[in-house]
């Protein structure tokens, strides 16, 4: 083998890593990226819920003590200041307060039943690109290039959906005949 080809090849293997290195930095960012977005929309959904249940109190039929409990729990949901602890207990106990005055409303509202899901719904998608981006950031590639070195490290969002909020985890079972 001639020295030209040792280089060529050399070469050849150099920008095949430089861009195995540089995909893999970008598809990093990308699910970096995905799991900001998705917070946003969790943000928003949240948000959403909470402004929703503070309408329940305006529904004719409401005693005031669920009004009080319903407003107090939306109140601390929408504080503006919590951290994720704090922020994650507050929608939690707002799940629940909304699943306990549930049965006691005169009439199921469809906006905060819609508004429920789809924060259910926005969680979970949170949380998926959450593990997407963790288990990006977990190769050993990147740990070793520091690719992910400018970001923080995103975590799930952990909150009582409520009973109310279930979707099915799986595929839906069908009967089995016997």
């Amino acid at each position: 083998m001639s020295t030209l080809e040792v280089l060529a090849a050399l070469i050849i293997v150099l920008v095949i890593l430089i861009w195995r290195i540089s995909w893999l930095a970008s598809r990093v960012h990308r699910a970096t990226l995905r799991t900001e977005r998705t917070w946003s929309a969790l943000d928003g959904a949240l948000v959403g819920r909470a402004e929703r249940a503070t309408e329940l109190v305006t529904m004719p039929g409401i005693d005031p003590a669920t009004a009080l409990l319903v407003l107090d729990a939306a109140a601390a949901a929408l504080e503006p200041d919590l951290c994720r602890g704090e922020r994650e207990r507050a929608e939690s106990d707002l799940s629940h307060v909304l699943d306990a005055v549930g049965p006691m409303l005169p009439a199921s509202p469809s906006e905060l039943t819609s508004e429920r899901a789809r924060a259910s719904i926005c969680r979970r998608l949170h949380n998926d690109a959450v593990a997407t981006a963790l288990s990006l950031r977990r190769r050993y590639m990147v740990r070793i290039l520091r690719l992910a070195r400018h970001t923080n490290e995103p975590r799930p969002f952990e909150m009582a959906d409520g009973k109310y909020c279930t979707l099915p985890a799986g595929p839906l079972e069908t009967d089995q005949p016997s």
